[in-house]
């Protein structure tokens, strides 16, 4: 606690408010009506001071990172970040208690002006019993406030110290070990040492007062937002709430009023309609039993440059004016006084008050403050730059899935990119499904392994291929025959057909029997197996044998007329002993796991509906196999441009896809345009319910996100964010909603990241051509590119 020269008591808080932008104008409706019922229990003269610091720091690249050898590109991006200021902010609520009669101050009567001077008595004389009076009083407020999402944690003795080391040094970024600036009045600001200081005071409330306001970015924040965060200098941002003796008040009002009416015909006509104001103002208290206070609001701002202090004292103003159209008056002759009473606990000594009722003076509570960083995850920023991480593999949430919907030319590929290289250089294990080749250059520059599906070359692959058990034989177990059954289903009836549940159940049937037919082969005969691994050719040959050897029996008989097994054989000819044959009957499937970054460009059989669908379901079943190898690892699954994969016939497969990957430490991703393609889809609910990350990217076309709110279950809240993204030559925002809570993020790739994320087709076979004559250095590549670029030639 403090004990103040003129004999008051002050009780300190850190004060942690909300994240900026996470909360809803209804919500902050709800913390200015807390903070006011809060007011109520406080006794007469009591002072709340919300003090609220803001001081930059520049950024330095952890030390973690600083020492990775096996994170070039992270510590490239950390570099372009680097001494880059970045504005902290750490706010404090004081409640100051004195003695029941008091004085009011004035500017010849504070501290500060009778420093020096013998007191005329002891202020101290009834101390203890205020103590005990101040901390029932803020113990009480503490336990009625009850606003939810901030929280007041009591300062300690060395906390409350360092404060004021900070604030009488002007230097917030540490905690000074004395006051070692010495403090110099002057007719137009406070010198702090070699920092020169100008208070802002507000002297005259909006025409319109609401708890929240429009913030710069266009999304509701606290009334005082042009004062607080948006102003994006180091600064300090006091407002102080005077509990004031209502009745009394109210009295005085009144017989203001009373002496007004008897001197009515000495009255102008501006003065009459004052008048009146003023007793609709007084029935209004009345009526509403509400309380008064007196609130000053006032803003600090220092430099050590004159003309650069002047430049902070015109934003100052223009923050005033921003804030509903409020008056402001720039010290002088009183910067110093008011720089005591602007000290932590030491509100009382202000005289700068304006008389409002509680409910107006809830208003200029700040609550916001900046985004929290994890202490992991991707590096990127807040809205005004400052980095921050953002941890997208987050363990409380239910799942660690995502869906990315942006529309063309949004950044989908560069910011999945700019998130995957971030992944790859911490040890997470990513598999990508793609079509167009959109992270060649990143899987070159990160030595990732790329496939790019070639019909004339076919990747081989064996869908049939499963390990064997203690002895020897081949058991599928439920989600192999779950994957077998659905991809024999769409060679069968392609992407438009449906699959009828009896068609569905035969093949459940049929291939565990095939299995178990396989195991009694090599158990009589283990040198002359009948096929030299389980295989799709195998399958073929066993149901031929199968349905021969079995013509005409009951369970037959009932299959024949649930399956066509004519029209099944004839589909599987192709990838048999056909065309495809290449494609599934490989001895052994190709062994990526090896490998911790893997890309399977999907382009050049993109207009091959079936190829494609039986590639992809391939590819991804090989992808949950090494996915289930490596249990322990944090492990991605991305697939790009989704909506040519998510037809009925996989919808089993996907749903298991992502059960899978889930219980397997995984998160699945999927990439989209639009929402319509998920909303179409029958698996389109279970992609959105089991995705509790949901990342958005700029509509240009913003008539969109009401589709994209609708399908996806964002608030009007958070539409109104997604709506407010902005997008500049160097970055670019994305909206990222994790669980219930969703944010604005700025992603600024560095210039040696650029190259390898971006998606325009000029730029991309530049780089390509760079990497081909710099003889595969993607490195020196990047560094041509660069020059190219800033001299036009790309």
């Amino acid at each position: 606690m403090a004990i103040l020269k003129d004999g008051r008591v002050a009780v300190g808080y850190r004060f942690e408010g909300v994240e900026t932008e996470s909360i809803t104008g209804s919500e902050f409706d709800a913390l200015g009506a807390a903070f006011y019922r809060s007011t109520r229990t406080l006794p007469v003269g009591t002072v709340i001071q919300r003090f609220d610091t803001y001081y930059t720091e520049r950024h330095r690249t952890p030390k973690g990172v600083k020492e990775r050898t096996d994170a070039p590109f992270t510590q490239q991006q950390h570099r372009h970040m680097q001494e880059r200021p970045v504005l902290h902010h750490a706010a404090y609520l004081f409640l100051s208690f004195g003695p029941e009669k008091q004085p009011r101050t004035n500017a010849a009567n504070t501290l500060w002006a009778k420093l020096g001077l013998p007191n005329l008595k002891d202020p101290f004389a009834d101390i203890e019993r205020l103590v005990e009076r101040a901390e029932r009083a803020a113990d009480e407020f503490t336990q009625s406030i009850s606003l939810g999402r901030l929280t007041l944690t009591r300062l300690t003795a060395d906390e409350l110290e360092g404060l004021y080391f900070q604030y009488f040094n002007l230097d917030f970024g540490r905690t000074p070990s004395a006051l070692n600036r010495q403090v110099q009045p002057d007719v137009s600001f406070v010198g702090i040492g070699e920092k020169k200081a100008n208070i802002l005071t507000m002297i005259g409330q909006p025409s319109v007062i609401y708890n929240t306001g429009p913030g710069r970015t266009g999304v509701e924040g606290p009334f005082v937002s042009t004062l607080a965060l948006d102003l994006q200098v180091p600064h300090v941002l006091v407002t102080s709430f005077l509990i004031e003796d209502t009745e009394k008040v109210i009295g005085e009002l009144e017989f203001e009023q009373k002496v007004n009416r008897n001197l009515d015909f000495l009255m102008t006509h501006e003065n009459k309609i004052k008048m009146l104001e003023l007793e609709d103002y007084i029935d209004g208290l009345r009526t509403d039993n509400k309380s008064l206070m007196s609130v000053n609001l006032s803003l600090l701002v220092w430099h050590v440059d004159d003309k650069a202090r002047e430049g902070l004292i015109q934003r100052g103003i223009a923050a005033f004016r921003t804030m509903g159209g409020a008056d402001v008056f720039v010290e002088t002759m009183d910067t110093t006084n008011l720089f005591f009473a602007l000290a932590p606990g030491n509100g009382y000594q202000n005289y700068r008050w304006l008389l409002m009722s509680g409910d107006n003076a809830a208003c200029y509570l700040n609550c916001a403050t900046n985004y929290r960083t994890a202490n992991q995850g991707e590096l990127l920023a807040d809205r005004y730059g400052n980095p921050v991480l953002v941890n997208l593999f987050n363990t409380d949430l239910n799942n660690q899935n995502s869906v990315v919907v942006g529309p063309t030319g949004s950044g989908k590929s560069f910011t999945m990119g700019y998130f995957m290289l971030q992944r790859y250089e911490t040890g997470r294990r990513q598999i990508i499904i793609d079509v167009g080749g959109t992270y060649l250059s990143l899987m070159t520059a990160l030595g990732g392994r790329y496939y790019q599906y070639d019909p004339q070359q076919p990747i081989k692959f064996n869908p049939f291929g499963i390990q064997r058990d203690g002895v020897g034989h081949y058991v599928p177990d439920g989600d192999k025959i779950n994957f077998l059954s659905t991809l024999l289903a769409i060679i069968w009836k392609g992407y438009k057909r449906p699959v009828r549940q009896a068609e569905r159940s035969v093949l459940v049937r049929l291939i565990p029997m095939y299995y178990q037919w396989y195991n009694a082969q090599i158990d009589r005969d283990a040198d002359n197996p009948p096929t030299p691994v389980p295989s799709l050719v195998g399958f073929y040959d066993f149901l031929y044998q199968y349905l021969k050897d079995n013509e005409g029996t009951e369970e037959l008989t009932r299959w024949n007329k649930a399956f066509d097994f004519a029209e099944f054989f004839t589909c599987l000819e192709p990838f048999v002993v056909g065309h495809y044959r290449d494609v599934l009957d490989a001895t052994d499937n190709e062994d990526i796991s090896a490998f911790p970054l893997v890309c399977f460009d999907m382009a050049r059989i993109k207009d091959n509906e079936l190829l494609k669908a039986v590639v992809t379901m391939l590819i991804t079943e090989l992808s949950l196999d090494v996915i289930r190898r490596y249990p322990k690892d944090v492990k991605y699954l991305y697939m790009d441009e989704a909506w040519s994969m998510l037809s009925e016939g996989m919808g089993d497969f996907v749903e298991m896809m992502y059960r899978t990957i889930r219980k397997n430490n995984g998160s699945m991703c999927i990439i989209t345009q639009g929402v319509k393609e998920i909303e179409d889809s029958a698996v389109g609910p279970v992609i959105v319910a089991n995705a509790d990350t949901k990342i958005i990217l700029n509509h240009q076309d913003t008539k969109q996100l009401d589709r994209v709110a609708a399908v996806l279950g964002f608030t009007k809240h958070e539409l109104d964010k997604m709506r407010s993204i902005r997008v500049a030559k160097s970055w670019r925002e994305i909206f990222i909603r994790q669980g219930e809570y969703g944010k604005i993020f700025r992603l600024e790739a560095a210039p040696n990241i650029y190259p390898l994320l971006t998606s325009k087709p000029a730029e991309r076979e530049h780089l390509r051509d760079l990497t081909k004559s710099y003889g595969g250095n993607i490195a020196f590549a990047v560094r041509q590119f660069n020059e190219d670029k800033a001299e036009g030639l790309i």
